[in-house]
């Protein structure tokens, strides 16, 4: 397994990997009417010009094979409450609980310490059942939204960091 930035070309396989386990790990959460439409197309976009604009920090999991298997994107806060956010992470279901979340966060960390960010902000759903991996890494809930999924309202959770550069892994 290796940790890559992203690169043109790695759009399709990064919208991939969001689109299979947001299918699987929010099912249940998310409704399912929503879930069910999801295409990459719209992530594949995305990402196509994120990769070209450098608008964030965006790096892949990849295994043995060179597949995508996660990827992990971060970069200014879009809040502007914090100095820099964690987007997404997403790693496919039989790469999860391996210890790849960590490294991919740890990498992601590295590269926003090398921006001078400080503070740190993530976004999940309150009901997502792995919540506690932000937990572990020292994130506490100190913000809390909701957002419309196909008409559902669905509280989101903000898990944060004051300092960054105090993260020990």
């Amino acid at each position: 397994m290796r940790i890559r930035m992203a690169q043109p070309g790695d759009e399709q396989s990064i919208a991939s990997v969001i689109i299979a386990t947001w299918k699987v790990c929010y099912r249940g959460i998310v409704p399912n009417s929503f879930l069910d439409s999801l295409t990459t197309e719209k992530h594949e976009e995305l990402f196509r010009n994120n990769i070209a604009n450098k608008t964030e920090t965006i790096l892949v999991l990849e295994n043995d094979k060179n597949q995508i298997v996660g990827m992990i994107s971060g970069g200014q806060d879009r809040s502007k409450l914090y100095d820099c956010e964690l987007v997404a992470i997403y790693i496919l279901p039989d790469y999860q609980k391996k210890g790849y979340g960590k490294r991919l966060f740890q990498e992601l960390i590295q590269a926003h310490r090398q921006h001078q960010f400080e503070s740190m902000l993530v976004w999940t759903f309150r009901d997502n059942r792995d919540r506690e991996f932000y937990e572990k890494l020292g994130g506490l809930v100190r913000e809390e939204k909701s957002y419309s999924f196909a008409g559902k309202e669905l509280a989101l959770v903000g898990y944060t960091w004051s300092n960054i550069n105090k993260i020990k892994f």
